[in-house]
């Protein structure tokens, strides 16, 4: 399923615990944490769930993606979990303060930051100022 659509499908759709204050501060073994991660369990949807929430960049508290997670941490895992769906494939963290930076937040649609824009008008002179020495040589 292409998108987001499978959001709505999902076993825990709807179900606010999964991100409740308790359930992020409970223990790997409390009644509802396990709960939740046998939800989690007959989920064929765990490898998106963490595509969209990307609790370690995000640093999320809660159940996402058969995991209970702290602080954007894998704290437990339902049964069945395979390494392999921890790899958040969505957005990969800018390198702030480079003209790569200023690329990526372009990319995004948002407002570069202070130190990513002054990265991309220092390369912008630069590219400026070669290409007059190319052009000022040929002649």
């Amino acid at each position: 399923m292409s998108g987001n659509g499978w959001v709505a499908e999902a076993p825990c759709a709807g179900d606010s615990r999964f991100t409740s204050e308790e359930t992020a501060a409970g223990a790997p073994t409390q009644p509802l944490v396990l709960q939740l991660l046998s939800v989690c369990q007959v989920c064929p949807f765990r490898s998106q769930c963490i595509d969209l929430v990307l609790p370690s960049q995000s640093l999320f508290d809660g159940v996402c993606g058969g995991r209970l997670w702290r602080n954007g941490q894998a704290l437990a895992a339902c049964e069945g979990a395979r390494p392999g769906e921890l790899r958040e494939r969505g957005r990969r963290p800018i390198t702030h303060g480079t003209e790569a930076g200023a690329r990526a937040h372009n990319r995004r649609g948002e407002p570069a930051c202070s130190l990513c824009r002054e990265a991309g008008r220092l390369a912008q002179q630069a590219r400026r100022a070669r290409k007059r020495a190319n052009s000022s040589d040929e002649k």
